[in-house]
Order: C-alpha cells, then sequence, then structure tokens
C-alpha cells in the first residue's frame, strides 16, 4: 500500500474482509469489524468499499464515530476499491459500515470490503 498514509511498518499484517448479505427492500444490515488480537494498537483503514447500487443508504462508524454517510452512494465500489480516506482513518475498537436498501421491494446483495491493516507491535510480538 505505498499510497496510503501512514504507511504499514513491515510487521504490520494486512486486512481485506468482504462480508456479504441479501437484503430485501426496506432493509439494512451492519457489518461489524474488530481487532482479532487484543494486544493490536490497532487498525489502519483507507478503503471502505461496498457494492453500490441506486435506492441505497451507506453509512461508516470507526469506534463510534460516524465519519461518513449517510449517503446514497458508498466511499468506494467493490470493483474500484480506490483509497477514500486520506490520511486513512485509524482506529482501535471497532468499524461498523451499515448498507440500507431503501427500494420497496428489490431484493439486493450487498458486499462490504475494508482494506487496510492492523497495527502490530514493534518487533512483530503480538
Amino acid at each position: 500500500m505505498p499510497d496510503v498514509v501512514p504507511a504499514p511498518s513491515e510487521f504490520d499484517k494486512p486486512v481485506n474482509e468482504p462480508l456479504t448479505v441479501e437484503l430485501d427492500g426496506g432493509e439494512r444490515a451492519t457489518f461489524t469489524y474488530a481487532p482479532r488480537q487484543q494486544t493490536t494498537p490497532g487498525f489502519v483503514v483507507p478503503i471502505v468499499a461496498a457494492s453500490k447500487y441506486t435506492e441505497s443508504s451507506y453509512t461508516v462508524w470507526f469506534d463510534g464515530r460516524q465519519v461518513y454517510g449517510p449517503a446514497p452512494i458508498p466511499p468506494t465500489d467493490i470493483d474500484d476499491l480506490a483509497i477514500t480516506f486520506l490520511p486513512a482513518y485509524e482506529f482501535e475498537e471497532q468499524l461498523k459500515v451499515r448498507c440500507e436498501n431503501l427500494s420497496e421491494n428489490t431484493p439486493r446483495r450487498y458486499t462490504v470490503q475494508p482494506v487496510g491493516y492492523e497495527k502490530v507491535n514493534q518487533g512483530g510480538s503480538e
């Protein structure tokens, strides 16, 4: 991730975790991402991608702080995976992404894909 600010160290672990859900018209889902290691100093996430549909709403929170949306388009589409937050957002506890299908009766398949890295204590110890 050469264009990511701040750049990862040699010890940091890449994160790329797509999750998918089927939503009927009027339904919403919240995707939650949290550290796997108890001792991690946190995450750096420059990309939060989601399936892009009309009649949809997207909202993003880092550690309970709303940083995007509600908006009619995702921060970036999963087909693009463009850097959306520069400098990248950092979080320690939790990333949440909410997708809402605002159509009345069209079912849709939403995929959310955060891309970044998990910070690892210097020296690679976890």
